[in-house]
């Protein structure tokens, strides 16, 4: 395992979709679009959508072309996002 994988993989989980997108919460959005395609980014968005709180969709949305449709499609089909509880 690469030296900057491990430090994604703190739970030994070694599931390669996890760990970009803990990437995409916590690693400098730069350097992580320099390394992967726009598209594999954004499907791993839309397909892992729950793990992003609300605030991150307007960033990613911008970045990756992403369009308000296409979150409101995932969202819909997202159990884990569709029934969160807003934090006042």
């Amino acid at each position: 395992m690469k030296e900057e994988t491990k430090r994604w993989n703190w739970d030994y989980c070694n599931d390669p979709e996890l760990i970009l997108v803990r990437r995409m919460l916590y690693d400098n959005p730069l350097d992580l679009l320099k390394k992967h395609e726009k598209n594999i980014l954004k499907e791993t968005f839309l397909k892992n959508i729950h793990f992003f709180k609300r605030e991150n969709f307007t960033f990613w949305k911008l970045i990756l072309d992403i369009s308000d449709e296409e979150i409101k499609q995932r969202t819909k089909k997202s159990f884990r996002t569709s029934c969160e509880i807003w934090r006042f």
